[in-house]
Order: structure tokens, then sequence, then C-alpha cells
């Protein structure tokens, strides 16, 4: 089935659409619309392109917070074992080395045994957001993004947690009202 198909208003917007699909790619607004029926929401292309820019919101702001928590690994891992070949050590490698710190990487209430029993959707929703793969509607091991976000805000230090989640709550600001969005 086309994007004519699935946009009610297609006709309508035919070239501002046209020229996004270009730019962007099918695959992303046929990610968008699928996830916008799984809502309920009505796929014209106001909608679609809302949740474009509310999906790019959330992929940037867990971006930042992805690379602070790559370079923390890296720096525990570092001072206590004293290994000097991190700068190009794989993010998942930094996690487990990380977590194999035991008691070392304890800091400022990072939830550690959230850590060890979420590596794998933790590990699933970074590489998405590296890869700037669209989030809404994606499972991560099993897990929605709400239920990733949740675990996320659990592994970050706590003096990190509340920007974080006002970082996410805010990204619908000014783009949505009265429709779904996620709420930390």
């Amino acid at each position: 089935m086309s994007l004519e198909d699935k946009i009610v208003d297609y006709k309508d917007n035919f070239n501002d659409i046209e020229h996004w699909v270009a730019l962007k790619g099918e695959f992303r607004y046929g990610s968008i619309i699928d996830f916008l029926k799984s809502k309920n929401i009505e796929c014209n292309w106001k909608n679609i392109t809302y949740y474009i820019k509310y999906d790019k919101r959330i992929l940037i702001n867990s971006f930042k917070y992805i690379v602070f928590l790559e370079e923390m690994y890296k720096s525990f891992i570092s001072k206590y074992n004293k290994n000097n070949k991190i700068q190009n050590m794989p993010f998942q490698q930094a996690y487990y080395e990380y977590l194999s710190l035991g008691e070392k990487a304890t800091y400022d209430s990072v939830d550690l045994n959230v850590m060890n029993d979420y590596k794998k959707p933790i590990n699933s929703f970074r590489n998405k957001v590296v890869h700037n793969c669209i989030l809404l509607n994606q499972k991560f091991v099993g897990l929605s993004l709400e239920e990733v976000l949740e675990k996320f805000v659990k592994i970050l230090p706590e003096s990190y947690r509340n920007g974080f989640i006002r970082d996410i709550n805010s990204c619908s600001k000014g783009l949505l009202e009265d429709y779904w969005h996620i709420e930390l």
C-alpha cells in the first residue's frame, strides 16, 4: 500500500509529502503511520509531521545522555582497570566492563541491578538511537519505548535524572496537544 493510500490528505499536501519523503525516506513515514494507527490517531500529514518531529526530539535528547553514559563508563573503567585502550571501545563492551567493576561502579545512585537485568534492551535502545532509527512503535528486546525509557532513567546518575525526564517530557512541546505522548 502506497503512502497515497495511507495518508488521508495526501493530495492536498502532495508537494510537501514528496519533498520530505525524498529527503527522509518512505520507510520513516511508513513507520510513523504504523505508530499512528496503533494509537488510533488519524493519519493526516499534520499528525505525521508532528510525530516525525516528536520522535526526532526523543532521539536527540536520548543521544546526549547515551553519550554521557558512555563517557562515564569509560572513565570508571580507565580509573579502576587502568585500561588505556578505551577510546574506541564499543558501547556494549564499556557497559559490561563498567558492570564488572561491581561496587566500584556504584556512583550517584546508578541502579546496577537495572543495568544488569536490562542489558540487552538498553543496548538495543542505544543502537537504535545512535543509528537514527524511528523510536516510536519499536520494541527493544521486548520492551516498548516507554518501558525502556523508564529503565534508562534508573541507570543514569541521580544528578542527571531530572534533566533527562524534563527533556523527554518536553519533546512534545509546541507539537501536540491532546494526542498520545510519553510522560516519565
